[in-house]
């Protein structure tokens, strides 16, 4: 059976939100969903636990940043699908079937946006976020219409080797 999805989590140092983030991949109930865990040598709790949780992939190594681990998961990716979740974000109930449902049909959509939720560190809500189609001048700021949690995209866009973030890159330099 192919992978339906691989979300790849970048980490350092976030044990406790990596654990609810975990959960909440885990929980999704798609069968097969690949979920990549690049841990930047973390010396926190993470290392306690991390390498023994069978609902994800381990990858615990230096890494250049967030983007560079980012970078690194989408190439240990197997899955249809894409996206990322950093580890003090969370997918709500059924995200990922939908996802993969719509991308099943409509082959000619490449990147999916979905709505946010935000709530606090007690899981009270604070806003949400609906979303926008990007546009071009969007693509040259720090304040996208969407946040990359709500953000999914199929592998063929990084089959070529344009992976999705350039580790130079400093927002706002």
């Amino acid at each position: 059976m192919k992978t339906p999805c691989s979300i790849i989590t970048p980490s350092r140092n976030q044990s406790e939100w990596l654990a609810l983030c975990i959960a909440s991949v885990a929980d999704q109930g798609l069968s097969g969903a690949q979920h990549i865990v690049q841990d930047a040598n973390s010396d926190d709790a993470t290392q306690d636990w991390l390498p023994r949780d069978p609902r994800v992939e381990a990858h615990i190594e230096a890494d250049g940043g967030m983007y560079d681990a980012i970078n690194r998961g989408l190439r240990r990716a197997r899955g249809e699908f894409l996206g990322y979740l950093n580890c003090d974000e969370q997918y709500l109930p059924g995200v990922l079937p939908k996802v993969a449902r719509f991308f099943v049909q409509h082959p000619e959509v490449d990147v999916l946006f979905g709505d946010i939720v935000m709530v606090d560190e007690n899981g009270r809500y604070l806003c949400h976020r609906k979303v926008q189609v990007p546009r071009l001048n969007h693509t040259w700021t720090c304040h996208l219409s969407t946040l990359t949690c709500a953000t999914f995209f199929r592998r063929r866009l990084i089959e070529t080797g344009k992976y999705f973030f350039n580790t130079d890159y400093r927002c706002g330099g």
